[in-house]
């Protein structure tokens, strides 16, 4: 009887031991995926060195979708603000922003200008200007912003960005 009586305890241990390593197991993956899901699109500070100019500072996030990306790069004494990593077709481009702020959508609509190579949209010039105070005091309290390109040739695409850190990223710009 005693055996019986260990052997079923061994048996019911050896099933809270299974129960404990698959919640263990379970709770781990909905860790990694949680931190995948908000690593990649955070902002990324870093400084580049390519050996031919001085090294600079950057800071970017790309959208939810990893098609484009946001981007603050010092220009001078200005903090240049633009958008990457689509094909744009019009010289001009009319962009609409909402900066989510405290669950508070506050809309923007800013005339850009693309590159040379159509691959890059500058936005604002300076977000550092008098002008620019409200975008960008909105710009560093946001949790989420949402960008529409209206072409009028091509397609119009829209992009949402996770804002974590974008106050960290523009402390890191100025200093």
């Amino acid at each position: 009887m005693e055996h019986r009586q260990v052997k079923t305890k061994t048996r019911k241990t050896l099933i809270t031991i299974t129960k404990m390593k698959t919640l263990k197991t379970l709770t781990l993956t909905l860790v990694l995926l949680l931190n995948i899901n908000n690593s990649y699109s955070q902002w990324v500070t870093k400084v580049v060195d390519n050996k031919l100019d001085a090294p600079y500072k950057i800071s970017y996030c790309s959208d939810v979708l990893d098609k484009a990306f946001l981007k603050l790069e010092a220009v001078g004494e200005q903090l240049s603000f633009y958008l990457g990593g689509s094909y744009f077709c019009d010289d001009m481009i009319t962009v609409d922003i909402a900066l989510v702020v405290n669950g508070e959508s506050k809309r923007y609509s800013i005339e850009g200008m693309k590159s040379s190579n159509s691959k890059v949209l500058f936005l604002i010039d300076d977000l550092l200007a008098v002008e620019q105070a409200e975008f960008f005091k909105d710009f560093k309290a946001c949790s989420s912003a949402v960008v529409r390109i209206n072409e009028s040739h091509c397609t119009s695409d829209i992009f949402k960005f996770n804002m974590s850190g974008s106050t960290k990223a523009v402390n890191f710009m100025l200093n």
